[in-house]
């Protein structure tokens, strides 16, 4: 099976593209949403994340100890180090996930979709990758709506990514995500040519 990664930049609806795949019956491992759940689960990452972070990275909810993600994002967000070695010790769980879920696949290809791809290096277990793009201020505004926060905390989190000038240099293919029904349109071609070529 061929690894398409998917990714881009926070807000430029990743979520939105990936589900128009899944229509078409790819499969998809999302890795943000397996990070989040080794994060909850996962002992041994648990714990070394209590060692970098503190106790207080993780609460009790009904007895059951949960990830504190806003404590967790406010220490990470702005601290470049901090958010490296919060990665150093997440990513390569979810790695182990994702051979496990290839190896269980029977598909011509399927999409590791990931916000980090580049920076955290996962480009290098894909065939080719395709870049989600959306002007800046589209983005800034979506994840205002999404998450509830303020325009700093937005761009404090773009601050973390790349830019997505550098992306598109490394891009296979860019699909841009502003009008829907241009994208499903993109998104149809773009499977048609997977599929066949």
């Amino acid at each position: 099976m061929r690894v398409i990664g998917i990714t881009g930049g926070i807000g430029s609806g990743k979520t939105t593209v990936v589900n128009m795949f899944k229509s078409y019956g790819v499969p998809l491992f999302i890795a943000d949403d397996e990070a989040k759940l080794i994060l909850a689960k996962d002992q041994a990452v648990i714990n070394k994340v209590k060692l970098l972070l503190g106790d207080d990275a993780y609460v009790k909810i009904d007895g059951v100890e949960q990830p504190n993600r806003k404590f967790i994002a406010s220490k990470v967000f702005n601290d470049k180090e901090l958010l490296k070695e919060l990665n150093k010790i997440i990513h390569p769980a979810v790695r182990l996930k994702f051979n496990d879920w290839v190896a269980a696949q029977d598909a011509v290809y399927g999409m590791y979709e990931a916000a980090i791809l580049y920076e955290s290096g996962g480009d290098s277990i894909c065939d080719s990758v395709v870049l989600i793009t959306a002007p800046r201020s589209v983005r800034v505004q979506r994840v205002m709506a999404r998450d509830k926060v303020t325009e700093e905390e937005v761009i404090a989190r773009m601050e973390n990514q790349w830019t997505e000038l550098k992306k598109l240099n490394k891009a296979e293919f860019v699909l841009p995500n502003k009008d829907i029904e241009q994208t499903k349109r993109f998104v149809c071609y773009l499977n048609d040519f997977l599929l066949n070529n």
